[in-house]
């Protein structure tokens, strides 16, 4: 092991008492006080006019308090969930491809329960295929690029399973509704992402089928950057929430932000600690603040709830077409808490999409194979690089 961990030791302990200091209980009575005195008509105020350095999510509609519990399903219903893999271009040989694998999943419960399984595997290669579409610039699809691309083909294979069901479903995903890898990249990349992925979003609206997508164990802050923003000092004084002019003043004249009594906390722990959600409970519904959102048609911008999946809080996120719908809404609530109820916390559907999704690197290695293989039948010999050579044949 090159790796000296004994190095690192006191850093660890270190980690652990922060992490451990984060969440003492003496630290979230202000959060606690913040959370219970919030005044959603007040929030949505200062949010309308508020400078913030942080992302913060408005509450979308209700009280900013509300606790719904899952009201159950009547009758046939069908969950259809996705997920995806793929097998990145190996710059170490003379031949440019990459492959996506999507994982598919229909379970259908009621009188007629039923389960169907696949993985479309798809190999992409030859110039139109492997770059964007840009008359300008030569833009390759790898990496960031490709997670994106990937998203979209997870989308599209997750809605065209949903639309052949004959009962009510839900179009699950793993992640996130939110293309944040978008942010940074060129005109013509957000473009050619978004043509696609926004189609396949109105298909699903336009047949009605809900789509939402699963965040366990999240890590986001949006709520509690908001309760920051309900107890900023600045409104009392006459002036709009400014989180930079705020925090510039710490230098500047010794200031201390109103909003640093809340403790560096996720809105996850609010939702367990503080709201106290119960197992099968959701929490009201938010709007993202996320810039990203703004190239989405208003429709499909992403809203979210936190619901106690009997083990954890997790994130699900749906577009605003459906958080709009109580109908949908609750459908789509009951559906993931009885996923997590079958699969002890975490959408049974889902965990099947991920295992048939999965690549494992012998599959990796197969694939290599084949191609070159495919080569040499055609009296092409595929060479590699001598830098993986040094890497797998180790010589001094």
């Amino acid at each position: 092991m090159t790796l000296d961990v004994s190095r690192i030791a006191t850093q660890l302990d270190r980690l652990a008492e922060e992490t451990i200091g984060a969440e003492a209980p003496e630290r979230y009575a202000a959060l606690r006080a913040a959370y219970g005195d919030l005044d959603p008509d007040d929030l949505r105020g200062r949010l309308r006019t508020a400078k913030t350095s942080w992302l913060v999510a408005a509450p979308a509609a209700g009280a900013f308090h509300e606790k719904v519990a899952a009201r159950g399903i009547d009758g046939d219903f069908a969950v259809v969930a996705s997920d995806g893999s793929f097998i990145v271009p190996d710059r170490n040989i003379a031949a440019r491809f990459f492959l996506i694998n999507v994982g598919k999943v229909v379970l259908r419960y009621g009188a007629a329960p039923d389960a169907s399984l696949s993985a479309d595997p798809h190999l992409y290669f030859g110039e139109d295929e492997l770059n964007v579409p840009d008359v300008v610039r030569r833009i390759p699809i790898t990496g960031t690029v490709l997670g994106l691309k990937r998203a979209v083909e997870e989308l599209r294979g997750v809605a065209d399973e949903a639309r052949r069901q004959a009962v009510p479903t839900l179009a699950l995903q793993d992640g996130t509704l939110i293309l944040w890898s978008l942010e940074g990249q060129p005109e013509s990349v957000v473009n050619w992402i978004l043509e696609s992925y926004l189609e396949t979003m109105r298909d699903l609206r336009d047949a009605r089928i809900p789509v939402a997508a699963f965040i366990s164990y999240p890590g986001s802050s949006d709520v509690v950057n908001s309760l920051r923003v309900s107890i900023c000092d600045y409104p009392s004084q006459g002036r709009a929430v400014n989180c930079d002019a705020c925090r510039s003043r710490i230098l500047t004249e010794g200031h201390v932000p109103a909003c640093d009594v809340i403790p560096p906390v996720s809105d996850r722990f609010v939702y367990e600690q503080v709201a106290g959600l119960r197992p099968g409970e959701r929490s009201a519904v938010f709007a993202s603040g996320s810039r990203i959102l703004e190239r989405y048609d208003e429709d499909f911008r992403t809203q979210f709830f936190y619901v106690h999946t009997g083990t954890e809080i997790a994130r699900v996120e749906v577009p605003r077409w459906v958080a709009a719908d109580s109908e949908l809404l609750d459908f789509t609530h009951s559906v993931i808490d009885d996923q997590c109820r079958r699969g002890r916390g975490y959408p049974s559907a889902l965990q099947e999409a991920h295992e048939l999704a999965a690549i494992r690197p012998d599959e990796r290695r197969a694939v290599e194979l084949m191609i070159v293989e495919a080569m040499a039948r055609r009296g092409f010999s595929l060479g590699r690089s001598a830098k993986d050579g040094s890497k797998r044949t180790r010589f001094v």
